[in-house]
């Protein structure tokens, strides 16, 4: 294969290296990416590259600095570097050729633009250098042989002629000049050179020409020249002008390029750049699939708005819109019709709009409304009840009927005095707390308000990032069958292991994340984290049933049983029946079918489950009655106080005959003294759990524990003592 080029390209941006290290390498040309200027100046030492694509913007020292120390290199001063930036005004432009940049490309690029640059620049550059060989070669053999310098001259490819230093009179020319111009050597030999350089040229030909005789064996590229074709056609030429002695006689010999195709071919690239840079103008400020404005526009149509409001007095409002459960619909019926619901969506709110307002979309299932010239709060208020009323008719497609809602945050300038983009984000903030609430609804911004936002958004990320340097950590409380005199098993709590408050239990953080995505994906970690605990216990010859609890928004996920059977299969050593599932009995369980279905799921892949917290619910015998769980906790509410309140010790007693009516076990947690082990004991519930048996443990004091229980104490429960 051809070596047609190595290409050194400099960019701080992994995919951007990759993108055009891609497209170039599938054109046939040799890669060397650098993430840095400095990696880039190192590479020079290690081999010189055909042409250098450099990014202007780069940490560290710039593209232009970067550009500034190649041409510095003797190694590396000759290699042509064209700019990439997204930047694309005149002075960064005049800054890259100053710096020795031969060209400059805009981003984002078309793939055969790059390819049509590189091409040409390395041609030149390739050309560059053989001319300059062919000038090296030709002045050595000028000096030992004017025989050696006649076969040199007549046989290079390169068109060539000679002429008088002082008169311009051509004094010999090659064959392929005759070849490529059409002048034979008769025709060309005696004239002066007006008969195929433009006269225009010719002055600043005869000042090069003047200069290189009196500074005797340099060489000199050219300025373009415009040479007349035999047949009468214009070509585009460059040359090396070379002083040399002819026949006794000061001359010059001129090697020429025909450059015509490539400034076709670079006009051309204008052309389609120029059109390119419309199309892209446009991509830029507008979304792609609903046709709207996008953030970009949508901001600079904000700080038009805040000059009318304070020309005229009125208001500017300002709305950040977000569909409800708009992902629920997209998994449910696809991506295309959720992009239709998209462009509903986007017809419906630009339906809405009076002369001047705007609607954008913003990404995603957020939208934002730029209202102006209102003067009143029942005016915002009807526009947005109107904006409810329109989403909520049903959109009807091929495969489903499907009725929206959306959640409004909503701030208004001038009461909102402040620049457009923090008033977009007081309205997206104020969405966020609508979503919180309940959906659907509208809500003005207000200060504090959008303190507690953002001291919402703080934690989330805080925990998000907690989660990934792995600060969580389970511990462990055991549970106990006075029975059998047996630990059967442990509950998984999670503990924050937080760098400057230290170990934080789970009320001090979980409530923060309740109804967030977080949620989901933490309960995962304790999963997965508990099914990994089990595995090491049983290493140890350790096997116990371990329950982890499942807040119920985490349960409702459809991928929720998918997930499960994924992580459990990823454990084959770990018998099913060691995990168990617990959800709280208060959660809002609104599809008790749904969750039925998963228990009964869950009992086939051999995993228990129960309900926690029992009776502190407004639905225990409904759940009792619906959901066939395993069994069930009594809540250590009523455990505390049974030894001294007759009613809560009639409601363990119900608890207690409820489960053996039910065919369900039963556990009391919350269990603090021997005394109320006794007396759960007598009442039918042997397992227990509680301070008063282990207060929650890290997993490896857990076998320790284990060897010395029951104390004397316990072992006197368990003897009837």
């Amino acid at each position: 294969m051809n070596d047609i080029g190595t290409v050194l390209i400099v960019d701080d941006n992994l995919n951007n290296l990759q993108v055009l290290g891609e497209v170039l390498e599938q054109a046939g040309y040799k890669v060397r990416p650098a993430l840095s200027g400095e990696v880039a100046l190192r590479a020079i030492d290690a081999g010189i590259p055909d042409l250098i694509l450099l990014d202007v913007r780069m940490p560290g020292i710039d593209g232009f600095e970067t550009c500034k120390r190649l041409k510095a290199n003797e190694l590396s001063r000759d290699v042509p570097v064209i700019f990439i930036s997204a930047q694309s005004d005149t002075e960064d432009k005049l800054l890259g050729f100053r710096a020795g940049g031969v060209d400059y490309v805009a981003k984002p690029f078309q793939a055969e633009e790059i390819l049509a640059r590189v091409r040409t620049h390395i041609q030149l550059y390739r050309l560059q250098q053989h001319l300059e060989r062919m000038v090296e070669e030709r002045t050595e053999a000028l000096t030992r042989s004017e025989a050696r310098y006649r076969v040199l001259f007549e046989d290079s490819p390169i068109p060539i002629l000679l002429f008088d230093s002082d008169g311009l009179e051509v004094l010999a020319v090659n064959g392929a000049f005759t070849r490529i111009f059409g002048y034979t050597s008769a025709e060309s030999v005696g004239r002066p050179l007006d008969f195929a350089i433009k006269p225009e040229r010719l002055l600043s030909l005869r000042s090069l020409a003047g200069k290189l005789t009196a500074n005797s064996r340099e060489a000199a590229y050219t300025s373009r020249l415009k040479l007349i074709h035999k047949d009468g056609e214009v070509l585009d030429i460059e040359g090396v002008l070379q002083r040399v002695d002819f026949a006794g006689r000061h001359a010059q010999i001129l090697m020429l390029q025909d450059v015509t195709e490539s400034r076709r071919a670079a006009e051309r690239l204008q052309q389609v750049s120029k059109e390119y840079q419309q199309k892209l103008e446009e991509s830029v400020l507008y979304d792609t699939l609903t046709g709207l404005p996008n953030r970009a526009l949508f901001i600079e149509r904000m700080k038009q708005g805040i000059d009318q409001a304070q020309r005229t007095g009125c208001w500017m409002v300002v709305c950040f819109l977000d569909v409800d459960d708009f992902k629920t619909s997209n998994e449910t019926y696809g991506q295309e019709t959720g992009d239709h619901l998209l462009i509903n969506v986007a017809e419906c709110l630009r339906s809405c709009l009076h002369g001047g307002d705007t609607v954008a979309r913003m990404g995603g299932d957020e939208f934002a409304l730029l209202l102006l010239g209102f003067k009143s709060d029942e005016g915002v208020d009807q526009f947005l009840q109107t904006v409810q009323q329109r989403l909520a008719e049903p959109f009807i497609s091929d495969v489903a009927a499907v009725t929206l809602s959306a959640s409004i945050g909503v701030t208004v300038y001038p009461q909102d005095d402040a620049d457009p983009d923090t008033l977009l984000r007081h309205a997206d903030q104020t969405m966020l707390m609508v979503k919180q609430g309940g959906k659907g609804r509208c809500q003005r911004f207000d200060p504090e308000g959008g303190k507690r936002v953002r001291a919402y958004q703080e934690t989330i990320e805080l925990m998000r990032a907690a989660l990934v340097r792995r600060e969580f950590v389970l511990y462990y409380q055991p549970k106990v069958d006075l029975s059998r005199n047996a630990v059967t098993g442990a509950e998984a709590l999670i503990r924050w292991q937080h760098p400057e408050r230290g170990l934080l239990p789970p009320g001090a953080f979980l409530p923060a994340i309740e109804g967030n995505e977080l949620m989901i994906e933490l309960g995962d970690w304790v999963i997965e984290e508990a099914l990994q605990q089990i595995d090491r216990w049983r290493e140890q010859g350790l096997d116990l049933v371990v329950s982890v609890n499942i807040a119920a928004q985490h349960l409702s996920q459809a991928d929720f049983m998918p997930r499960l059977r994924e992580m459990l299969a990823a454990h084959p050593n770990i018998p099913k029946d060691r995990l168990e599932l617990e959800v709280l009995e208060t959660s809002s369980l609104d599809d008790v079918g749904k969750v039925e279905q998963l228990i009964v799921e869950c009992r086939e892949l051999g995993v228990g489950f129960s309900l926690d917290d029992f009776g502190t619910g407004y639905s225990s015998l409904t759940y009792l009655r619906r959901l066939s769980a395993d069994t069930l906790k009594i809540d250590q509410s009523f455990i505390r106080f049974m030894l001294d309140d007759s009613e809560d010790q009639a409601i363990v007693v119900g608890i207690i005959g409820l489960a053996v009516a039910f065919k369900r076990k039963v556990i009391a947690e919350g269990v603090e003294t021997v005394e109320h082990g006794k007396a759960l004991l007598d009442l039918g519930c042997a397992q227990l759990q509680g301070y008063g048996i282990a207060r929650p443990m890290p997993a490896e004091d857990m076998p320790g524990w284990i060897r010395s229980w029951p104390d004397a104490a316990w072992l006197g429960v368990i003897n009837g003592e």
